[in-house]
């Protein structure tokens, strides 16, 4: 496979401008994540159908030719399974792809699982049994092997006659426009940022504690996020999400006393005094600004009934598509809907299953569902 390696401003600049003379490019990343809180980029693979190029990040200081290759509305960006990609773009780049197709996506929606592999798609397409043997080597350790540059240059140089076939498929199968409106559905997932006050919500549990434990947890997880951001560490690594509901619910006092409760001295040596400090804040907090009990979806009195009834239109709506059940609603899409509709949840966007193509298909039935309860 031949590929070339670039590290340097020029090589790049030289790369993006010729790949932007072609309508479409497949991307694909390789990063490190595992203390940190941001991906840690360590390869760009691009290929747009001439030039096949590894991109070495790490000496690079100027981005400005990619970034507008990102943003060239005339270059369609394929990825695949691309919601890390995304991510890594928009921490490194502060933009996303655009346009960009997914064609895990497309393969859903030209009749394969939701969840089709890379290699299962090339094994499929091209009868190629890929090596991914070095798919969790360390992409920041350098000199890169030759078997990692060939990993790498495989992901684009599969992906993009793929995703032109792909493309074909999705548009015979009349699905093409409800494709789009799921790739957008990944940007913008990636583009809801978690308000560091809104933290505590996703605390396992937490609809256990009472309003005052809540109003420790509030503080806690908000300023626990913070930190993790700040110091670019995974949140466990600032302390573990369990011990931090601990924290919340017994309400220490002293650093002997988050000794008691398990912690270990890494969190207490560190940020014992903060999170003591935090509890005495919601200690003093006046009543009456307490938060609310969180409520448990769960143990809402009609959530067997709405999800039960709502799951059997999927199947139904499922039957008249032909799309299947795992791409049209989720687990957590149906939570969603039901959170919002119950006001177990404020402030967050229109639920996917009412926009969109899903939407389209389901929002008028699910509507008289929950209306009819």
């Amino acid at each position: 496979m031949n590929y070339t390696l670039i590290d340097q401003n020029s090589q790049l600049a030289a790369v993006c401008e010729q790949a932007r003379q072609h309508n479409a490019v497949a991307l694909d990343t390789e990063f490190v994540r595992t203390r940190t809180y941001y991906p840690q980029l360590g390869l760009i693979q691009l290929f747009d159908g001439e030039q096949l190029v590894l991109i070495d990040p790490l000496n690079i200081s100027d981005w400005t030719p990619f970034i507008a290759l990102l943003q060239d509305k005339q270059v369609t960006k394929f990825l695949h399974a691309g919601g890390e990609d995304l991510e890594v773009f928009l921490h490194r780049f502060k933009c996303l792809p655009d346009p960009m197709i997914d064609t895990q996506i497309l393969a859903a929606f030209a009749g394969q699982p939701l969840s089709w592999g890379f290699a299962s798609m090339v094994n499929h397409f091209n009868q190629i049994e890929l090596d991914k043997s070095e798919s969790r080597t360390d992409w920041l350790a350098r000199p890169l092997t030759e078997r990692q540059c060939d990993y790498a240059a495989a992901d684009v140089a599969y992906l993009l006659p793929i995703a032109h076939q792909l493309v074909e498929q999705t548009q015979a199968a009349g699905n093409m426009a409800a494709a789009l409106s799921e790739c957008d559905n990944l940007c913008q997932r990636r583009l809801d940022v978690l308000q560091p006050e809104d933290a505590w919500r996703d605390i396992t549990n937490a609809w256990q504690l009472r309003p005052r434990q809540l109003a420790a947890l509030q503080r806690l997880a908000a300023w626990r996020l913070n930190i993790a951001r700040q110091k670019d560490m995974a949140v466990n690594f600032v302390v573990r999400e369990e011990n931090l509901w601990k924290v919340a619910r017994f309400m220490p006092g002293s650093l002997g006393e988050l000794d008691h409760l398990g912690l270990n001295g890494h969190e207490i040596r560190f940020h014992g005094k903060a999170m003591v400090a935090l509890v005495a804040e919601a200690q003093a907090q006046d009543e009456a600004t307490l938060p609310q009990p969180l409520p448990n979806l769960i143990d809402h009195p009609h959530y067997k009934q709405a999800f039960k009834a709502i799951k059997a239109l999927v199947l139904q709506v499922s039957e008249e598509t032909g799309f299947s059940q795992e791409l049209l609603a989720s687990r957590r899409q149906i939570n969603q809907v039901l959170s919002v509709y119950w006001g177990l949840k404020s402030g967050c966007r229109t639920p996917e299953l009412l926009t969109g193509w899903r939407g389209e298909l389901l929002q008028k039935r699910i509507d008289e569902i929950l209306q009819a309860l």
